[in-house]
């Protein structure tokens, strides 16, 4: 990806439009630390237009534009696995052919909240990288990063502010409070320590208070949270089987 998501919300009616493009935005910097630049289309035919010629990372498309059904048009025109669909409508019946569709995800307006659209975005995201839901896009300094979180072996906070510690010895520091991160990370990722959160998937041993992981790191755990925490481990080595 580069440096911007590329996002595009199809609708007919600009105050929605509006609405929901600062909500978007809100959203990609609070959950996923990136920017997006927001394009504002109102017909299908000025998407047609745009997607020839554009990069399109997330499509937020309204099922009912100016009485013409969007889905019908997208199964002719919309090739899978090409462009990420997110499909919205405040009249759920007109859905009736989502299976034919490649949705990646499907709102109801009056529904939606911080928790839908972070999925919305999550999805199509992962569906951009190609489909592979270890990968995520952060902010990094000016830039974006896509990051890939099983080569992380370990999340570090300080002041509001993450390391995250890579399998190549590299590091990525990402603006955001450890509870808020946590939020999106698989559930391969413990969090160990008020400070810490370690991906088990690296984790070769442990021992009064630490985990040790494949690079020879090793990551914290409170003596007094240590045989819980240990026993968290545990039961997700027991659900691999």
């Amino acid at each position: 990806m580069g440096s911007l998501i590329h996002i595009v919300i199809c609708d007919d009616g600009p105050d929605y439009r509006e609405i929901l493009g600062t909500k978007i935005e809100r959203c990609l910097q609070d959950r996923f630390c990136t920017e997006c630049s927001l394009t504002y289309l109102a017909s299908i035919d000025s998407l047609q237009a745009h997607l020839q010629n554009n990069r399109v990372d997330a499509l937020f498309l309204d099922v009912l534009l100016q009485d013409e059904n969007s889905m019908n048009w997208s199964i002719a025109h919309i090739p899978f696995q090409s462009t990420p669909v997110i499909f919205m409508t405040s009249f759920p019946e007109a859905a009736y052919n989502i299976s034919e569709t490649d949705c990646c995800y499907y709102l109801v307006k009056s529904h939606i909240d911080e928790v839908s659209l972070t999925r919305a975005l999550q999805a199509a995201l992962q569906k951009a990288a190609g489909g592979d839901t270890n990968l995520t896009v952060v902010r990094q300094g000016n830039a974006n990063r896509v990051v890939n979180y099983a080569d992380v072996l370990y999340i570090e906070t300080f002041n509001n502010s993450l390391t995250l510690h890579m399998a190549n010895g590299e590091k990525t520091s990402v603006y955001s409070s450890l509870k808020d991160f946590a939020e999106r990370l698989p559930l391969n990722f413990l969090r160990c320590h008020k400070s810490y959160m370690v991906n088990m998937n690296h984790i070769i041993g442990y021992a009064p208070h630490a985990f040790t992981l494949r690079s020879g790191s090793t990551v914290p755990i409170p003596p007094k949270k240590y045989k819980q925490t240990v026993a968290q481990y545990r039961a997700y080595l027991e659900n691999l089987r």
